[in-house]
């Protein structure tokens, strides 16, 4: 067969196979397009369900601070939270004060400070901005807790949900070296913190935190604080606390 011939039946073959592989990809184009409006349409139809839902919650966006910081927690019935052995040990074995250090104050220990903190509320993710350290909290409402990839870290990894006007937060993954109050409450990295958030009313803020650590106390304990709305105008004004480390001479714990 000669190089003409040859040629002939090429683009013969090709021009009888266009309309075929043409229609191929058109009818695998024509599934894609439809699976991405799919994924399109869910998706739209389960953010209408969350912002229906949203209308019915409490609005707990707004600025709030604590109507009685304290430095040591206790109990909601008074009492010293139930130290084991290894946790009376570890107390007693405290050096400095974490925060001293100008290190990050945890979960709960920010929800005892004095500084003022600001809610923002979505229907899929509540976010804590924190005057104190301008730390940001970040709880997505899609509860219950996974942790598939968890990262400890000083505030931990947080997810909620509403259990009906009430805002249910559970908290893992800490790397267990910030005390739980000034007066030197261990925590281990095992530590779960679950907190319910609730509206006692338009500016009142109640809030029941439930430490659950067996490393170091004898049995789950709940402590509670309450809030205060402050102006919608208040500002959180910066908080720097490293300048303080920097004072002459350097403090030993100073960075180079």
């Amino acid at each position: 067969m000669n190089n003409n011939l040859k040629t002939i039946l090429a683009v013969t073959v090709s021009v009888l196979c266009f309309p075929a592989v043409h229609a191929a990809e058109a009818s695998s184009s024509s599934a894609q397009e439809n699976a991405a409006r799919a994924r399109v349409a869910a998706a739209e139809q389960k953010s209408r369900a969350l912002v229906a839902a949203e209308r019915s919650r409490p609005r707990i966006a707004g600025v709030w601070q604590a109507i009685a910081p304290a430095k040591g927690l206790r109990t909601e019935d008074g009492k010293l939270p139930p130290l084991n052995a290894a946790g009376l040990k570890a107390q007693r074995a405290r050096g400095a004060d974490p925060m001293a250090l100008c290190l990050p104050p945890g979960t709960p220990r920010i929800l005892t400070m004095e500084a003022p903190f600001l809610i923002t509320q979505t229907p899929a993710k509540v976010m804590v901005f924190h005057q104190a350290r301008h730390l940001v909290r970040h709880i997505w409402l899609d509860g219950p807790l996974k942790l598939d990839d968890p990262d400890p870290t000083w505030e931990g990894i947080s997810s909620g949900g509403w259990q009906g006007d009430t805002l249910v937060i559970e908290t893992a993954s800490f790397n267990g070296k910030q005390w739980l109050d000034a007066a030197g409450l261990p925590q281990s990295p095992g530590m779960k913190v679950t907190e319910r958030w609730h509206l006692a009313d338009h500016n009142t803020l109640d809030v029941r935190v439930t430490v659950d650590d067996p490393t170091y106390y004898v049995k789950p304990w709940t402590a509670r604080a309450a809030f205060k709305r402050l102006p919608d105008s208040t500002e959180l004004p910066e908080e720097e606390c490293s300048e303080k480390l920097l004072e002459f001479p350097l403090k030993p714990y100073a960075p180079e």
